[in-house]
């Protein structure tokens, strides 16, 4: 497996991993990558906010980094844009 931490993103930590996985085709087995990606709170990365294992393969390492990435800057930007209810991750980020 492959991780890959990325720039802090409205303040949560971003990681992403990738695993490589034998797929079977027509013309025998091929190599495809599978994507999960893990948001930790602000200023405490052993606390994770949330950890996704997406359901599709891609065929490079580098597509499979990209989506990771992308998919986990929308999961932040929806959790920041529902108000919140008492002091939760809003008040975290913006501290």
């Amino acid at each position: 497996m492959s991780s890959q931490a990325y720039a802090p993103y409205r303040g949560c930590g971003i990681a992403v991993h990738v695993t490589v996985v034998k797929s079977h085709a027509l013309g025998g087995a091929c190599r495809r990558f599978r994507v999960s990606w893990t948001v930790s709170l602000p200023g405490e990365t052993q606390q994770k906010l949330a950890n996704f294992p997406e359901q599709f393969d891609f065929l490079t390492e580098q597509e499979a980094f990209r989506y990771g990435e992308n998919r986990a800057h929308t999961f932040i930007d929806s959790v920041l844009c529902v108000p919140a209810q008492g002091p939760g991750l809003q008040t975290r980020i913006h501290k």
